[in-house]
């Protein structure tokens, strides 16, 4: 295989027709008749883009398409899975007829939730060892909100939730505000509260007030919104209006610790306009000669996987990574053909060049939102023995991938492969273990040093076990009684925990 193909990624495309070779029926010629048309089904390529007529999701859709019924919708979903799908031996035998898969709202064909639900069961049933299934990750999302996703732009506050309960109180935390944004602006930070929203308390489970709760939470209207915030006790009202916003996925800094200099990386989601601030965040590190290296990535459910090689390639450095494996990419037994080798690459997903740091070691901070390409990253350094001690929680588990797939106006994420690193491990469905488990500390700011997990990661440099490193910071007095300690569940949609890969030119 040429290096020219192998270093495919470089491509910028974010969407991608499918994949495959494909049988091109024969018209009638001299000779024998070729029945081989008829003889097998249509692929997903020939019943692409036949929409259900007034579909509101191909009617906004940028690619052309004729007009059809739900019923050709539903042909190409099981086409698509019988192509693309890891698991496609097992894919329940379903009746598309069932009422389940044409569903009516008010009489008319309600289309979102009539594919929601086929695709759905389409899945494997499969479990992993502990009981969890095997593919909780395959997603179908209106094209409109992929592509805004992709490209981190959203009508929002500009913050992240956490959601946990207390004493029988549903409490909903800011995990992280983004820079220059509505809630930022306004003053929120980590850590705070949110009690109520435009006087509908998040306890109130009454139909009006959970409606006027969530249009305040995620408006669909353009209108301010009154906020009442706990902060430490005291409670704050904040008054935001919801703005089309563009994400900074990326903070860094450099801790002086003593003698220590310290890069500390903050890096949430691996999407195209992330790589301008990552490529300078390491230039920066390299600049100022750091010493060790934090990659916090609790929030990270992944991205491109281009952009998470790019990264893995700049820790470990040319020397260590140049012509190396980072990622084997592996598809079902009737795609073996298609299975390859991602070798580490300097040049990200823009085609811009990542600085060669040469660590031997970092540490890395996670939790259960830490998916997919973050988690490729991960085990990408260790398939060439960069050491990457993780400080936190469990990671997510997800080592597949997929190319996303548009059809009238909506967007597929079948996985269709799993990856695993230059020694062949991988297959982490349950999970990465952390080597020092640290709770989330939402009472300090992201990248203070004495942040719980922050901290335990600084003491692991300086020689600490991670049971005094955990024991010292969990035992720091102005940290006791504030509820902080945080076991909470991220509130982002399961859809964006993924690995994608982009298109073959």
């Amino acid at each position: 295989m040429s290096s020219q193909k192998l270093l495919m990624f470089r491509s910028r495309a974010i969407l991608m027709c499918t994949l495959g070779l494909f049988l091109v029926g024969c018209g009638g010629g001299s000779g024998g008749q070729d029945n081989s048309a008829s003889a097998r089904p249509p692929t997903s390529r020939e019943l692409a883009q036949i929409c259900t007529k007034d579909s509101p999701y191909a009617a906004k859709s940028s690619k052309p398409s004729q007009q059809g019924e739900l019923a050709d919708e539903k042909k190409w979903v099981k086409a698509y899975m019988s192509e693309r799908y890891l698991w496609y031996k097992d894919i329940p035998n379903i009746n598309e007829n069932d009422s389940r898969y044409n569903v009516l709202k008010g009489g008319v064909i309600d289309v979102w939730n009539s594919l929601l639900n086929y695709f759905n069961d389409s899945k494997t049933p499969l479990k992993t060892a502990i009981g969890t299934l095997v593919d909780k990750f395959s997603f179908i999302i209106d094209s409109t909100e992929w592509n805004n996703f992709v490209e981190s732009s959203l009508r929002g506050y500009g913050f992240m939730l956490k959601t946990s309960t207390q004493a029988g109180q549903k409490v909903l935390t800011l995990a992280y505000v983004y820079p220059n944004s509505p809630a930022k602006n306004a003053g929120l930070a980590r850590g705070d509260q949110i009690i109520s929203i435009d006087g509908a308390s998040v306890n109130d489970t009454s139909a009006e007030a959970t409606s006027i709760f969530n249009e305040g939470l995620r408006p669909t209207k353009v209108a301010p919104h009154q906020f009442q915030i706990l902060r430490a006790g005291q409670t704050l009202n904040v008054t935001m209006q919801a703005e089309v916003i563009t994400l900074q996925q990326v903070e860094y800094k450099v801790l002086n610790v003593g003698s220590q200099k310290i890069g500390y990386l903050l890096f949430n989601s691996h999407v195209p306009g992330a790589e301008a601030y990552l490529i300078q965040a390491m230039t920066y590190f390299k600049q100022q000669a750091i010493s060790d290296l934090v990659v916090d990535l609790r929030y990270n459910g992944g991205g491109y996987l281009a952009i998470a090689n790019a990264l893995a390639y700049s820790v470990a450095g040319r020397e260590k990574a140049q012509g190396k494996v980072f990622e084997w990419t592996q598809f079902s037994d009737k795609r073996s053909s298609e299975n390859y080798a991602m070798y580490f690459n300097s040049f990200g997903l823009n085609n811009q060049a990542y600085p060669s740091l040469g660590l031997a070691k970092i540490y890395v901070l996670a939790s259960s939102g830490t998916c997919s390409a973050s988690e490729s990253f991960i085990n990408g350094l260790r398939g060439i023995d960069v050491q990457v001690e993780l400080i936190g929680g469990t990671t997510c588990g997800k080592p597949y991938g997929f190319y996303p797939q548009d059809n009238c106006g909506i967007t597929y994420g079948a996985m269709e492969m799993e990856g695993v690193n230059a020694k062949f491990e991988g297959r982490f469905s349950d999970g990465m273990t952390p080597q020092c488990t640290v709770l989330d500390d939402l009472s300090r700011p992201l990248g203070d040093a004495s942040e719980g997990m922050l901290s335990v990661a600084i003491k692991r440099m300086q020689g600490q076990s991670c049971s005094q490193a955990a024991g010292l910071a969990i035992g720091s007095q102005d940290l006791l009684g504030m509820g902080l300690r945080d076991q909470g569940v991220l509130l982002r949609p399961d859809w964006q925990n993924n690995k994608f890969l982009q298109a073959k030119p």
